[in-house]
């Protein structure tokens, strides 16, 4: 079944009538569409088919257009009224735009190729030949892309055999088969084989802002914000920068080295507390007379952590300690000294199961979490002793 292929004749119309031919459970195939199929690394349109919502388009095995809709409201030879999710699919006409000005001139003028391309809903990434790409080359990038979209540089499309095609010498191979190849020129920056769908003017990608690089089987991949994208994150940045300042009183100049500042005083606070918790922890430690003790620490400013640090492998010990944590406990066993030898394992079940606890550890320490009351699983720590 043929479909005309509107999309390509005219990428700007928004609406269109169009005869259903074909039906098979959600997917739909009509006589003609301006819905593009993902494919080249664009996602697939989406939009409205009659009273029925379009969430994807892509291509059968056979070349056909199918057109994934949520329901089916309409019946085959219907005409039916389509509308594009404009907004979606205008920003990956600007985003393929931009990622051909990218790859083009990382091509022309810096001799970087791209292995691979993927144009997401917030990002735009380029994956290049190289392990690492120098970050103020990256930038002298976004500026020359840039550059090139005030120009505003003209994009049309040509139709070309093969063999002409070969002969343009372009930057990368042409990956489709067959004789004619659709090339995609972006005069004076860039011209390549491709299938997608692209914007009239450079002008119309707005910006381009390069936000860093990650690497990806060996090879740099360098990440954009294009358009709408790329604004949203300048004004959010400005935003947090507005919000950070005033959060600590501070100039966007001195911003930085006054959050530093206040970092090193926060690490140094949280350092004296941690070595006060540790404090009382040994207080509460040294006060527990020799023998079999529990110890609730429930409301204590320490954790069974700093508990832990404070127990001294001499003393003649068995202690279980609890802490309520909502509606579970924290525990942790401690058999020092001439209590070292206690079987902790031997006895696991007989004192974890009446409470639903769990955990382990190895001699002297033992740690865990259970959901019982705390003074029966006090009293089943000393009957192991009795």
């Amino acid at each position: 079944m043929e479909t005309e292929l509107v999309y390509y004749s005219r990428p700007y119309q928004t609406e269109i009538e169009a005869k259903v031919l074909a039906i098979d459970g959600l997917e739909v195939i009509l006589d003609r569409t301006i819905c593009y199929p993902e494919g080249g690394g664009q996602p697939g349109d989406r939009g409205t088919m009659g009273e029925s919502r379009i969430l994807d388009t892509r291509k059968s095995g056979e070349g056909a257009i199918l057109h994934k809709v949520d329901r089916v409201t309409f019946q085959v030879g219907d005409t039916v009224r389509v509308k594009l999710d404009w907004n979606h699919r205008y920003f990956y006409m600007q985003a393929h735009t931009a990622q051909h000005m990218i790859s083009g001139i990382l091509f022309a003028k810096h001799q970087i190729g791209t292995v691979a391309i993927h144009e997401g809903e917030e990002i735009l990434t380029v994956e290049t030949d190289r392990g690492r790409v120098d970050a103020s080359l990256c930038l002298q990038l976004e500026d020359e892309v840039n550059r090139g979209i005030c120009e505003g540089h003209g994009v049309h499309y040509e139709q070309l055999t093969r063999a002409e095609a070969l002969r343009r010498n372009l930057r990368r191979s042409i990956k489709v088969e067959g004789d004619a190849i659709r090339l995609v020129v972006i005069e004076g920056v860039d011209e390549i084989a491709c299938g997608g769908l692209h914007v009239a003017n450079t002008r119309e990608v707005e910006l381009v802002q390069y936000v860093g690089q990650e690497v990806i089987r060996g090879h740099a991949r360098l990440i954009f914000r294009v358009a709408g994208r790329a604004k949203e994150e300048i004004r959010h940045n400005r935003n947090l920068v507005n919000q950070l300042g005033a959060l600590f009183s501070a100039q966007s100049d001195t911003l930085l080295q006054t959050a530093e500042e206040a970092m090193r005083a926060y690490h140094q606070l949280r350092a004296d507390m941690n070595h006060l918790r540790e404090q009382v922890a040994k207080m509460d430690w040294a006060a527990l007379p020799d023998g079999v003790a529990t110890l609730d620490i429930t409301g204590k400013p320490y954790g069974l952590k700093d508990l832990a640090g404070a127990i001294d492998g001499e003393r003649n010990l068995a202690l279980l300690a609890v802490k309520q944590e909502g509606s579970s406990l924290r525990w942790l066993v401690s058999c020092t000294g001439t209590y070292r030898d206690f079987d902790f394992n031997a006895h696991r079940s007989e004192l974890l199961a009446p409470v639903s606890g769990k955990g382990g550890g190895r001699a002297p320490l033992y740690q865990g979490s259970a959901s019982g009351e705390r003074e029966t699983f006090f009293r089943l720590f000393r009957g192991l002793f009795s």
